[in-house]
């Protein structure tokens, strides 16, 4: 679910950020802190609020005595509001000594979620696109599931990242996308090939509930350990055609197409 694990950036050396401090893991803290080589961060940027994500925050803010800011909107996390110097959303800028990043209200996986756009030189250019869970560095997709999870909303955002023009996207977990462009398409693209199949599925098979609606979809041969994944992704795409009007719930729980 996370690759290679939580990847956390530092942006700047004199007047740097931290992107996702990362876990609550001691080792990782403490790797954190020796890359900033005894500098204040001028903010501890959180993309959300899950915990893979924000749980180092409390540490690395005691440490650095940096101000930890991120977005309203988190339904779970490891991060008590007492512990945010700042609540910030889209449009909201930092500066760096690498360039300033402008927040990006990116929700869909989660409701706060933001991705950081880095500007630098004098034209103030599109560089580096920071986007933590929105897309990963590996695949075509990234989990989107209830009740966190907001289809329709994933897929704005998507759109709005492929509007910024960036030249490199950097996700929280694995190695950067080097042509955003192509993989923002590919995710889109991945989203509506699952979204006809639940359609197709329902059409075909009859009402279903979510769970088996995954066997129909994925198949047996899908691995067990994927399966919880599977089924929340499932019940977005319900979320989804239910908001458009496509299906509708039944009083047993089961989802049928609207004829």
């Amino acid at each position: 679910m996370t690759l290679d694990g939580t990847r956390t950036y530092l942006v700047g050396r004199e007047r740097p950020v931290v992107i996702d401090p990362g876990p609550a893991v001691e080792e990782h803290v403490a790797a954190v802190e020796s890359a900033l080589g005894g500098v204040r961060p001028a903010a501890i940027l959180l993309t959300h609020s899950h915990a893979d994500h924000s749980g180092a925050a409390p540490a690395l803010a005691r440490r650095t005595g940096a101000p930890v800011w991120m977005a309203r909107g988190a339904r779970r996390g490891s991060l008590a509001p007492a512990g945010v110097a700042r609540w910030i959303g889209e449009g909201d800028e930092v500066e760096t000594d690498a360039g300033t990043l402008h927040a990006i209200a990116t929700p869909g996986h989660a409701p706060d979620h933001l991705a950081f756009l880095l500007r630098h030189g004098p034209e103030g250019g599109a560089g580096a696109l920071f986007v933590g869970d929105h897309l990963m560095g590996v695949g075509d997709t990234t989990l989107v599931a209830p009740p966190e999870g907001d289809l329709a909303a994933y897929l704005d955002s998507l759109v709005r990242l492929r509007e910024v023009g960036a030249t490199t996207m950097y996700p929280a977990h694995g190695p950067p996308i080097e042509d955003p462009a192509a993989a923002v398409e590919r995710y889109v693209e991945h989203r509506r090939v699952r979204i006809g199949q639940v359609r197709d599925a329902l059409r075909s098979g009859g009402p279903a509930r979510p769970g088996e609606l995954v066997r129909r979809v994925y198949g047996a041969d899908l691995h067990p350990g994927l399966v919880r994944a599977a089924e929340g992704s499932v019940s977005a795409i319900l979320g989804y055609l239910r908001g458009r009007g496509e299906v509708k719930r039944t009083f047993t729980g089961r989802y049928a197409p609207v004829s």
